[in-house]
C-alpha cells in the first residue's frame, strides 16, 4: 500500500455521540464538576466535530482479546501532538506520550518516546524515526508502531495539533513556567527567531508555550530536555485549568478545541472515566533512555535495549498483562505438563 493510500486510513462516518477532544474532556474531569460539569458538557455537544475519526482496526487492540470496558478494565491512552497545520498533505508526530491508568492503584503512568527514536516502522517494513510513522499513514501507522514497540495494546488515542496548544494555552489565560535555558526558536509557522525567552519564572503565550515545548537543538540535553520541558509545559497546563473559576474561560477552552483534536473515545466512554480520574492518587513518570547516533548521514535516537525493556515490564503490569519473564514461566510450566502427561 503507497502513502497516499495510507494517509487515507480513517474512516469518516455520521456523529453517533463520539468526540473529537478526549484531552478536553479528561481535562474538565479533573477540573469541573455538578453544574459546572453539566454546562461544560453540553458545551462539548455544540462544539464536536460532526464527524468521527475511527481507526482502521475498529474499537479493538489486536493485543486485546476482548475490547477494553471502563468500568472495570487498565487501559491505555497514546497522546499525540502533530505538526499538522491547515492544508497540510504532509505531518509528523511531534510528541508522542503513552499513559497507562490502573483503576485499582487508582495510577497513571506516563512514558514520553523521543520523536527521533530510531524503531522498526511495520506499516512500510523498515526502521526510521518514529514520528515519521504519522506521515507513513496517520494515527493508524503510529499507534501500530508504538505496539509493536512496546508490547502492549493502545486503546484509545487523543491527537493535537499545534494551533489546539496555541489556543488553549491562550483560552486559560497563558501559563506559568520556570524557562530553565534561554529561547530563540520558530514560532509556530516556523519563523525564525519567532519566539525569544529568558530564563526565570514568568508566564507564556500560547506561541511561547509551544515553542519551549518544542525546541531542542538549544537544549544540551538533546530529546531528553525537549522531554522533560513537554512534560514541564502539560502540568503547568493542568494547574492553570484547575484554577479556573470562571464559566466564561471554560467556555473559551471549549472552544479552543474544536476542530483541533480527535479521538476515538466516545462521550460515553469519556463521563466513565470521571469516578475513576477524580480519585487519582499517583502519576508516575517513566525515563526512556537512549543516545543519539549519526547513521547512514542521519541523526537518530537510539534506545537503549535495558531500558525499553524496564519501560515494558512497568507498563504491562500497569495494565495486569503478562511480562516476558511471567510469559515463559506459563511456557515452560505447559510443557513440563505435556511431558509428564506423555
Amino acid at each position: 500500500m503507497d502513502d497516499s493510500t495510507r494517509s487515507r486510513s480513517t474512516k469518516q462516518k455520521p456523529k453517533r455521540s463520539w468526540f473529537k477532544v478526549f484531552v478536553t474532556v479528561f481535562l474538565i474531569v479533573l477540573v469541573t464538576g455538578g453544574a459546572a460539569f453539566a454546562y461544560v458538557a453540553h458545551k462539548t455537544f455544540q462544539t464536536a466535530n460532526k464527524t468521527e475519526v475511527e481507526l482502521t482496526r475498529g474499537d479493538k487492540s489486536e493485543k486485546r482479546a476482548a475490547a477494553v470496558d471502563l468500568t472495570k478494565d487498565h487501559f491505555s491512552v497514546l497522546l499525540v501532538g502533530t505538526d499538522e497545520r491547515p492544508g497540510d498533505t504532509f505531518s509528523r508526530s511531534d510528541t508522542m506520550i503513552v499513559a497507562t491508568f490502573n483503576k485499582n492503584a487508582k495510577k497513571v503512568s506516563m512514558l514520553s518516546i523521543p520523536r527521533d527514536s530510531l524503531v522498526m516502522i511495520p506499516s512500510v517494513g523498515y526502521e526510521d524515526k518514529i514520528n515519521h510513522s504519522y506521515a507513513f499513514g496517520g494515527i493508524d501507522s503510529t499507534i501500530e508502531t508504538v505496539e509493536n514497540l512496546l508490547d502492549i495494546p493502545i486503546d484509545y488515542y487523543g491527537a493535537i495539533n499545534f494551533n489546539g496548544v496555541v489556543a488553549i494555552v491562550n483560552a486559560i489565560g497563558g501559563i506559568e513556567v520556570d524557562v530553565k535555558l534561554p529561547i530563540d526558536t520558530l514560532n509556530s509557522s516556523d519563523k525564525q527567531g519567532g519566539v525569544k525567552l529568558d530564563p526565570g519564572l514568568q508566564t507564556l503565550t500560547g506561541e511561547e508555550a509551544l515553542a519551549y515545548a518544542r525546541m531542542r537543538y538549544q537544549d544540551p540535553e538533546g530529546d531528553i530536555g525537549r522531554t522533560k520541558r513537554q512534560q514541564q509545559v502539560l502540568q503547568a497546563i493542568v494547574d492553570q485549568s484547575t484554577s479556573l473559576g470562571s464559566i466564561t474561560k471554560l467556555n473559551q477552552l471549549m472552544e479552543a478545541t474544536g476542530d483541533n483534536f480527535q479521538t476515538n473515545m466516545s462521550l460515553t466512554e469519556a463521563f466513565q472515566l470521571q469516578p475513576f480520574v477524580k480519585s487519582l492518587g499517583t502519576v508516575n513518570r517513566i525515563d526512556l533512555k537512549g543516545k543519539d547516533a549519526r547513521i547512514n548521514g542521519g541523526y537518530y535516537y537510539q534506545l537503549n535495549k535495558k531500558s525499553l525493556a524496564a519501560a515494558k515490564t512497568t507498563l504491562k503490569e500497569e495494565l495486569a498483562l503478562p511480562t516476558n519473564e511471567e510469559a515463559v514461566s506459563a511456557s515452560e510450566a505447559t510443557n513440563d505438563s505435556t511431558t509428564d502427561t506423555n
